[in-house]
This record gives structure tokens, sequence and C-alpha cells, in this order.
């Protein structure tokens, strides 16, 4: 009798010395940690989604620059080709169009092609519709290849049509992303996109 009621002891304290340890590994098989962590399903990554309205990088760790070198552009008159333009007043930076250009880069830099016209065969003012922008009047730049703000805004000065979205006095506010992706050899190639519209 003794001998069952000391095995019935051990084996009471095994269970609750394992049920102790299945809680304590429990969240590690479950993922654990915090909500934006990426998970990774048979080699294939699973990226959440973006919270709010700025993915970071591609919008956010651009976003004064850029305004700020589009301001400046606009603060003074200017060739554009051989059109003059400007000065412009400034513009005003819209999350959503931002998030527009962003997820257009990321489109092109994820399906390997370059052109305003999207994968799915929207139009930049369908793409700027989709983020809840009820425009009144849009223009789109897109660039590939540039590494910084600067080269890529330098650049668009220096193409008479994109100088001239630029300088448009009927734009009111921008938005612009960037994604990386392969391009010309360059693995690493910033793909760029600048909407601008007014409602």
């Amino acid at each position: 009798m003794s001998c069952l009621v000391a095995a019935s002891s051990r084996f009471h304290k095994y269970l609750v010395v394992m049920a102790i340890l299945s809680l304590l590994f429990l969240p590690a098989c479950l993922g654990g940690g915090g909500e934006n962590e990426n998970v990774t399903v048979g080699g294939d990554p699973v990226i959440p989604p973006p919270v709010g309205t700025a993915p970071d990088p591609g919008v956010a760790d651009i976003r004064e620059e850029f305004l700020e070198a589009v301001n400046q552009a606009r603060s003074v008159s200017r060739m554009c080709g051989s059109v003059a333009c400007g000065p412009s007043p400034a513009v005003s930076w819209s999350d959503a169009l931002a998030m527009a250009g962003y997820l257009h880069s990321e489109d092109m830099a994820w399906n390997d092609f370059f052109s305003h016209t999207g994968s799915d065969g929207s139009s930049a003012g369908q793409r700027i519709t989709r983020q809840g922008y009820a425009w009144r009047t849009y223009g789109e730049n897109i660039a590939v290849g540039y590494p910084t703000v600067s080269s890529v805004i330098q650049g668009w000065l220096g193409s008479e049509g994109h100088c001239r979205n630029i300088m448009n006095p009927a734009f009111a506010e921008i938005g612009a992303g960037y994604a990386v992706g392969q391009f010309g050899g360059n693995p690493a190639a910033r793909y760029w996109t600048f909407d601008l519209a007014d409602r």
C-alpha cells in the first residue's frame, strides 16, 4: 500500500512539473513575441501589412526630405524643357498619396516592371482613389535606379514632363514612396513613385 502511495505521489509531482514546463514553452511554440513579427512558414516569409498609413522604410524615412525638396523646387522660377514654370505655392504631404505611391513602387519592384500601369492594369488615378483620396486632378512621376531623394528630384527636374508636374500650381498635395528590387543588374535598385493631386 505504501509503495502505491509513493508511486502515486511521484506520478502527481511528475504531472505538475510537466504542466509547468508546458506552460513555459507554449508561447514559444505559438510564436510568442510582438504582433508585428515576421512569421516564416515553409521558407516563405509572411510579412504583416503596414500598420497605419506610413510603411517604413519606403515612405516614413523620406517624408520630410522629399516634401522639403519639392517645395524648394517650387519656390523659384525654372525652365521645364522649353516651358517657363513657377514659382508655385508650397504643397503639403498626404499619407494617402504616399501610400498609393509606395504600393505602386512595391508592385513594380516585386513584379519586375516599370510603368505607370500597375500589374493589375490600374492607373495612377485608380490607385489614388483606392487610398480614399477623392481627387479632382492628379499627376504621377516614376523613376528607378536613383539612390537618394535629392538625386531622383534632380532627375525629374531635368525632364520636361516630370518637371512640369513638380511645378504645376494646380497640385496642392503630394506623397511619395520607394521600394527596393532588381533592375538592370542592380539587385537593390529603388523604384520611386511620386503622386501629386488636389481635391
